[in-house]
């Protein structure tokens, strides 16, 4: 059934008034979404962007690169944040990268001095793939355009001090270390007289700084001191980056190596000593990069050793003992050479030295069979180590025989021997274990074996060596024989 019309029905119809009603209201709409877009933009960014400073600010560099990407993901013109994650794509080694960004950066006519000295660190990276001399110095010569370009601000002067770090080590040219360290001697006379200079170093300047200034003076002939200080410095600035600790072991590694200090100089120190040792473990428990953390330990370890020897040359075997074992079981170095190694080298060394009162001498020998025997007993019997398993049962014979002599015992003659044959079966060419094994077969009342064939085992080879000749002719003359 039709509907039907109403008569006299008015008909719907647009009124003007009712047409900009609604084009005014589909306005605001469209004005409050993107004033609501514009603001949540805004909010993301400014969000991202303080997020990121505060990671980059804490030592979380990775975190703080997320948040940069994000932010200029909502604002792509705003320079800071693009400065900042060049600079964190450089330091994670993404150079290619980092130099898109600098690019860009530029390309914006953004050229603030901090972008000039962070294409000069670019640069200096990519040196590093480098090989052929030529091709070097032309690149450190661009790092070093880049650096004038930014005159003015430290970091330009601090960089200009790794430009001669890094030709330095690559053409492996010491002249350029002092030019170095002229270079940083320079910026840190400005720092001490200027204090707006020293006020405008950035902290990331006074890390380059401080990295730049220990390296060169840790590549001197001698450690010194501000090595060690500079090294610390940069680690105050970046606890979160171990490297610059493993530095300041290394060089005190080296200084305590050389140094002569004496029982009492020690003494003083031993705090300082054990103090550097202790964070040292403690930064190896908590480094949780697998590479940092060997790197850690090989420094730490090398540092405890030197150490140790220290004491071993001011005579204090008790101190040297703590360190060596310390090292061994709380350092977890109890399967590695090197601790026994140094035991054995300072302990043959006393038993070695005469003294005045034999029963002393016969201690140090006694105590030197034992750390021998442990050295012996860990050393892998493989190839590569046949040499020094030779030369530690050389040892190990020669302290029998010296025992066997002060107390009469051809029972300790007779271990001796047997040591010497171990020895020999390994490095049957060498003169001092032959002339050894002669020497102690000669002490017997009756002899285990002729001393015969090793007398002209050490003819021939004095024959062939010239430096032997005359050991030789001493073993001649107490062998009896022509």
């Amino acid at each position: 059934m039709a509907i039907e019309k109403t008569p006299g029905a008015p008909k719907v119809e647009w009124t003007t008034s009712a047409m900009v009603s609604l084009g005014v209201a589909v306005l605001l709409v469209v004005l409050s979404l993107l004033l609501g877009w514009f603001a949540l933009s805004n909010w993301r960014f400014k969000s991202n962007l303080l997020e990121g400073y505060q990671e980059y600010d804490r030592g979380h560099a990775a975190n703080a690169r997320k948040f940069m990407e994000s932010a200029l993901s909502w604002r792509p013109s705003h320079t800071g944040a693009r400065q900042l994650l060049a600079k964190l794509l450089c330091d994670e080694g993404k150079l290619s990268d980092a130099r898109t960004q600098y690019d860009r950066l530029v390309g914006q006519g953004y050229t603030a001095p901090q972008v000039y000295v962070g294409l000069g660190v670019l640069t200096l990276k990519e040196v590093e793939t480098l090989d052929k001399p030529k091709a070097i110095e032309a690149m450190v010569a661009e790092a070093s355009g880049y650096f004038k370009k930014a005159a003015g601000v430290p970091e330009a002067e601090i960089g200009q001090g790794h430009c001669e770090l890094v030709l330095a080590r690559k053409l492996n040219d010491p002249t350029h270390i002092a030019k170095a360290q002229a270079i940083f001697d320079k910026v840190q006379t400005a720092m001490d007289k200027g204090k707006e200079f020293r006020a405008s170093v950035t902290r990331d300047g006074l890390v380059d700084y401080y990295t730049g200034l220990g390296k060169a003076l840790a590549s001197t002939e001698k450690a010194e001191d501000r090595a060690a200080a500079a090294f610390r410095a940069c680690y105050q600035y970046t606890p979160n980056w171990t490297l610059p600790m493993a530095n300041v072991l290394a060089v005190e590694a080296r200084r305590v190596s050389q140094s002569n200090d004496g029982n009492d100089a020690l003494l003083k120190a031993q705090a300082d000593l054990n103090a550097l040792r202790t964070q040292g473990r403690a930064l190896i428990n908590a480094e949780r990069d697998s590479t940092m953390k060997a790197i850690l330990r090989e420094q730490w370890l090398a540092y405890s050793l030197a150490v140790a020897q220290a004491w071993g040359r001011a005579g204090n075997l008790n101190e040297l003992q703590n360190v060596v074992r310390d090292t061994q079981s709380v350092g977890g170095f109890d399967q590695r050479l090197e601790p026994s190694l140094l035991d054995a080298q300072i302990r043959g060394d006393l038993a070695l030295k005469e003294d005045p009162s034999v029963p002393v001498q016969d201690s140090f020998v006694t105590k030197a069979i034992g750390v021998y025997n442990d050295l012996i007993a860990k050393i892998p019997s493989d190839e590569a180590n046949k040499e020094l398993r030779a030369t530690a049962l050389n040892n190990l014979g020669w302290a029998l025989a010296w025992r066997g002599g002060f107390q009469s015992s051809e029972n300790l003659y007779t271990q001796a021997v047997g040591k010497f044959n171990e020895a020999l079966k390994l490095a049957p060419e060498d003169y001092v274990v032959n002339r050894n094994l002669a020497l102690v077969l000669k002490r017997f009342r009756k002899a285990p074996s002729d001393p015969a064939p090793y007398v002209e085992k050490c003819r021939a080879i004095s024959a062939a060596k010239k430096e032997w000749a005359d050991d030789f002719e001493k073993l001649q003359k107490y062998m009896g024989t022509k």
